[in-house]
């Protein structure tokens, strides 16, 4: 589950234009107190709670130092160790009768320098951020089978602002399922049944577990069927690196 912080912005200028409530400080204080507690995985695979980040671009006083600000806080989050579920980054809308009305300028003078501030915090921060939250070979309980999209199924786990899983298998829909997490997108992850059939998995679901290769899982195909898990261990080199993953 997450914990989402409005915080909008890391600049104490435009913090102050909009009379916002909280510092970069006081935000990044309650990040760690909310690891502190909430970051111990849980039964379903997930870190039991940790905060979602907003961020809303154009308010007023917003200048191209705002960007600079904003990635060095989740910068700093990053190497701290610390751990973020989401991070939420908009543009602001000004409708009328509100204070921003007639006064989001900057949400149009920056439109570029938004875009290729977020599709950089898209890649340095989200991408390694997702790899801390679930790390290759975790695995993620009650994954829901939700839709078919040619040869993969999409699923989520059931909570707030679940993550998406890409599974390169046609599994049967409205059904849970655990999987292994085998690998990242910027905001989603693939995986495959956890355990994975040995016997029945087709070539594309054994070159995706973890620590192997394709040379190491075109072997374990070719060796099917295997009688047990010592049979498994003793024709696969490489049979204890994925040994947990898998059921014979």
């Amino acid at each position: 589950d997450v914990a989402a912080f409005g915080m909008e912005t890391a600049d104490p200028a435009v913090v102050a234009a909009n009379s916002l409530k909280a510092t970069s400080e006081e935000v990044f204080e309650a990040i760690r107190l909310v690891n502190r507690f909430g970051a111990v995985r849980g039964a379903n695979g997930l870190p039991e709670i940790l905060p979602g980040i907003n961020f809303v671009h154009g308010l007023m006083g917003e200048t191209k130092k705002t960007f600079q600000l904003n990635y060095a806080f989740l910068q700093k989050v990053l190497d701290s160790g610390l751990l973020l579920r989401r991070i939420n980054i908009r543009q602001v809308m000004a409708f009328p009768g509100t204070p921003m009305y007639g006064r989001d300028e900057a949400a149009k003078k920056h439109k570029k320098l938004f875009l290729d501030y977020k599709e950089r915090v898209r890649k340095n921060i989200d991408l390694p951020m997702l790899r801390k939250v679930v790390p290759e070979g975790t695995v993620l309980r009650d994954v829901m089978c939700e839709v078919h999209d040619r040869e993969i199924t999409f699923g989520r786990q059931i909570g707030s602002y679940p993550l998406l899983v890409g599974i390169p298998s046609l599994l049967p829909l409205r059904k849970f399922t655990d999987i292994t997490v085998t690998g990242h997108g910027m905001r989603s992850i693939t995986g495959i049944p956890y355990p994975l059939h040995i016997n029945s998995a087709s070539l594309t679901l054994i070159r995706c577990l973890p620590g192997i290769g394709k040379k190491a899982a075109a072997s374990i195909a070719a060796g099917v069927p295997y009688s047990n898990r010592d049979d498994f261990l003793k024709r696969v080199s490489e049979g204890e690196k994925v040994i947990d993953f898998i059921e014979i």
